[in-house]
């Protein structure tokens, strides 16, 4: 069976996409930056609290870098999606692929590339996106309800079988 999937790629697309791979691909770096950006948001709150404390009229910078930092981390994919989607082509937005029985083409009015299944390392899954990942840094998208051939449910199964990977959802 053939597969035809099209999407149009914007900033919510690669915001799913960014923290598909934070869950995954990225996962150990992850939960190091994530420790490290926790403990300088305690830092910086501690010293607010001991500058305000001891009278210091800049004890409200200190809060501000912990906030400012707090809201990095809690945004960080929709951020990393909103800046993402600002150096995509327009042509290149909007994406219709293939899937056949040996490979797959990803094209777009812009470009056009051939993959076969075993470049795909990782596949993920949301309630509204398969996601494709190549690499740590290069990531492919299709929302499920983009198929004009075949259906999610049964391009699941396909996907699987001609990766031997499982679908992993997040």
């Amino acid at each position: 069976m053939e597969f035809v999937n099209q999407t149009v790629i914007g900033s919510k697309e690669l915001a799913a996409l960014s923290k598909g791979a934070r869950k995954t691909m990225r996962r150990n770096r992850n939960r190091m930056v994530r420790t490290v950006a926790v403990l300088i948001i305690a830092l910086n709150v501690f010293f607010a609290w001991i500058s305000f404390r001891v009278g210091d009229s800049r004890w409200w910078l200190n809060g501000a870098l912990a906030l400012f930092l707090l809201v990095i981390v809690v945004w960080e994919d929709r951020l990393n999606g909103r800046f993402r989607a600002k150096h995509i082509l327009p042509d290149a937005r909007e994406v219709t692929a293939a899937f056949g029985p040996e490979d797959y083409t990803h094209a777009s009015k812009a470009a056009g590339s051939r993959f076969t299944y075993d470049q795909i390392q990782m596949i993920c899954e949301t309630p509204e996106y398969f996601l494709f990942y190549l690499d740590r840094n290069l990531g492919q998208i299709y929302r499920k309800e983009g198929f004009t051939k075949g259906t999610a449910m049964a391009f699941r199964e396909f996907i699987s079988r001609k990766t031997g990977l499982t679908v992993r959802n997040i």
